[in-house]
């Protein structure tokens, strides 16, 4: 969802004279458990339609329209009478970043060409300089790092007039729905807001020279980078994150708090490559690794105050407060209520996998269900991590400000 450095749209400018810009807003979350799914959070929706909505503006300045459609039952037979309207004879689309997310784009195939580009990469899959994705992370970082080839960034097209879409489009309105006074995510949904955000944060207020130091942190927005929700929607290239960190050190300070972040693009991009090549099985119970699956509980209750944050651990229940409360939740604390879930309450994993998609504005098939298998022993492990919430507690909440805030 942005008009800056994106492959597809790159290619549909250049190669077609007629192109139908449509945007298709998901309903539900967790479709791939059961053909249901659930509701997605408030926020997580709120920042979607900021993102659609801005996406909508920035054409409409171009004199062109957005088609945005709901998904429901008739997406496809809808998709079907605009590509017939229109004369369409071919899908340009981002290479799809799930199995089940490709199912619709394989429905496209009933009456268009498809073709998909890598909006998503870092470095394009064919420059990837190996032939088999290493198991294990360090092994991928040393081969990315010794070969790293990213791809220039993507010119923005000439785009041409389209103004039709009043007869096809739903109608998206913005959820009015005040953020939390205490989010750490305070930020709007959408390209131009990404910009500012990595403007602020680089140029502006210079916080990437400490964040190494700062990333375990709990409270505040500038802790870490806070570009997660504008790269899991696309409002933001990671190629686009890349060049500016490599401005930023040309032109101002190198040290090892931009090598990290950096560092994290390539974990982004690790997990991506992960989710692709392990297809379903990031979503089964024994994850990548086809291990047998724990002695889980599954005590519901024990879910339902892990879920609401009324467990036994006041760490744990700042955390989850927090996620429901404002759609985010720092890495430390994702990391401590998913362990918390997995070791402690002995719950199956993808329980707290698909509550985390239902509520994170930052949702990311790949990182979201790569990070959950990771800490239930079932993904990119060598060795199995349990943490002591109260040691955690002590060490990045000693005074006890985090819980205080969040367990009022």
């Amino acid at each position: 969802m942005r008009l800056q450095d994106n492959p597809s749209l790159y290619y549909a400018y250049f190669h077609f004279w007629n192109v139908v810009p449509v945007l298709v807003i998901p309903e539900k979350a967790n479709t791939h458990l059961n053909e249901i799914g659930q509701e997605m959070g408030t926020f997580r929706r709120q920042f979607l339609i900021e993102a659609a909505l801005d996406l909508k503006a920035s054409l409409a300045k171009e004199k062109i329209d957005l088609i945005i459609l709901k998904e429901d039952k008739n997406l496809v037979s809808r998709l079907k009478t605009i590509c017939k309207t229109y004369d369409i004879e071919y899908t340009v689309t981002s290479y799809p970043r799930g199995t089940y997310e490709g199912n619709l784009l394989g429905a496209f195939c009933e009456f268009t060409a498809v073709f998909t580009c890598e909006d998503d990469n870092l470095v394009a899959m064919e420059e990837l300089p190996f032939t088999e994705l290493p198991k294990v992370f360090t092994p991928f970082r040393k081969e990315m790092e010794a070969n790293l080839d990213i791809r220039d960034k993507t010119q923005k097209p000439l785009l041409k007039k389209f103004k039709d879409s009043h007869k096809f489009s739903d109608t998206l309105e913005l959820i009015q729905h005040p953020k939390h006074p205490n989010s750490a995510y305070p930020f709007m949904g959408g390209e131009t807001a990404a910009h500012e955000r990595l403007n602020y944060y680089l140029w502006e207020s210079k916080a990437i020279t400490d964040y190494k130091e700062t990333r375990n942190e709990l409270i505040g927005e500038n802790y870490s980078s806070k570009l997660s929700a504008y790269l899991a929607l696309g409002n933001l290239s990671p190629v686009q994150v890349y060049y500016a960190i490599k401005d930023f050190e040309a032109q101002v300070e190198k040290n090892d708090s931009t090598y990290w972040l950096l560092f994290e693009l390539l974990w982004r991009e690790y997990f991506l490559l992960v989710a692709l090549q392990g297809h379903t099985k990031i979503y089964s119970i024994q994850g990548i690794q086809d291990k047998e699956p724990k002695n889980y509980s599954n005590d519901i209750k024990k879910f339902e105050q892990w879920c609401i944050g009324n467990t036994d651990h006041p760490f744990i229940n700042a955390n989850m407060k927090e996620l429901v409360a404002t759609g985010y939740m720092s890495n430390r604390g994702r990391q401590n209520v998913a362990s918390y879930l997995v070791h402690h309450l002995k719950i199956d994993w993808r329980w707290g996998a698909s509550f985390f998609e239902k509520h994170l504005i930052d949702y990311d098939i790949s990182l979201n269900w790569c990070n959950w298998m990771y800490v239930a022993g079932v993904g990119n492990n060598t060795r199995n991590k349990v943490f002591n919430p109260t040691l955690q507690q002590e060490r990045y909440d000693p005074d006890g400000t985090y819980c205080n805030l969040w367990n009022q």
